[in-house]
């Protein structure tokens, strides 16, 4: 009888290993193909399509989106949403745990496609074709981000900036970048969402989503990422969402924005 309850415990394990294997081979095959992406160069038909550079608006209409069960029955709804956004906008989305903003996040961005409504670029719909490209819009940490030690899709990193950003993030005696790839990753939560936020700010995109970046950090990174960061972005003319629940910074947004079960709602 005492020798069952631990064997039950291990048992029970399993199934989570199993799992964990399998997502993290998954992350292994998909560097892989990033390796090989890198040195095939993109195809023809990636060339032609014309990259996205600027916008002015982005535009969500009547969205819906449907987390579902095994048997296709929806557990929980975002939408319909209708929100417009405009280039250079300092915008914080706010709400209790499982409100939808996560979900939102991933629409907003292209992770996740909508099950009706559309996104419009600029006064265009987006198409299967074209979402490869509007995703390339966005450099994106997600509260579940996945930290790659290799700097994909940036080319020639400026190595002054990352020294900088380095320092500023108090990495500089943690890790370094030799050959577009950190020496070392085996770090904090905290740290590796600062090495994140850096990977960010080297790919220089148009849109900055950030899922409670701050939520793992200790106060003087708060401070610096709501009173400094987040405003030098802006004045680059970057577009800025970020999920937040520090309303003591909310001074800083453009605007706020609050959901309450998968829908926006007035404050």
């Amino acid at each position: 009888m005492f020798i069952m309850s631990p064997f039950n415990m291990f048992v029970g394990t399993i199934p989570l290993y199993v799992k964990s294997a399998k997502a993290i081979d998954n992350i292994y095959q998909l560097e892989a193909v990033l390796d090989e992406k890198i040195k095939t160069g993109p195809t023809a038909q990636d060339l032609a399509l014309r990259k996205i550079e600027h916008f002015e608006k982005i535009e969500l209409k009547d969205l819906n989106f449907s987390h579902r069960d095994t048997n296709g029955t929806a557990i929980f709804t975002v939408g319909p949403i209708d929100l417009s956004i405009k280039s250079g906008e300092l915008i914080f989305i706010t709400g209790g745990n499982g409100s939808g903003k996560t979900t939102l996040m991933k629409l907003l961005c292209g992770l996740y496609q909508p099950d009706s409504g559309m996104i419009k670029l600029d006064d265009n719909n987006l198409e299967e074709a074209t979402y490869s490209l509007y995703r390339d819009l966005f450099a994106v940490i997600m509260s579940d981000f996945y930290l790659f030690e290799r700097l994909y899709g940036i080319k020639n990193p400026d190595q002054e900036l990352i020294k900088t950003l380095l320092q500023k993030m108090q990495l500089d005696k943690k890790t370094a970048v030799v050959n577009s790839c950190f020496t070392n990753i085996h770090l904090s939560t905290g740290q590796r969402k600062r090495l994140a936020m850096m990977t960010a700010i080297l790919q220089d995109k148009p849109i900055y989503i950030f899922d409670e970046w701050a939520a793992d950090q200790d106060v003087e990174f708060r401070v610096y990422y709501y009173e400094s960061l987040l405003k030098e972005l802006k004045n680059k003319g970057k577009t800025v969402i970020a999920v937040s629940h520090d309303d003591r910074y909310y001074h800083v947004a453009d605007r706020i924005i609050k959901m309450d079960y998968g829908q926006f709602i007035e404050e």
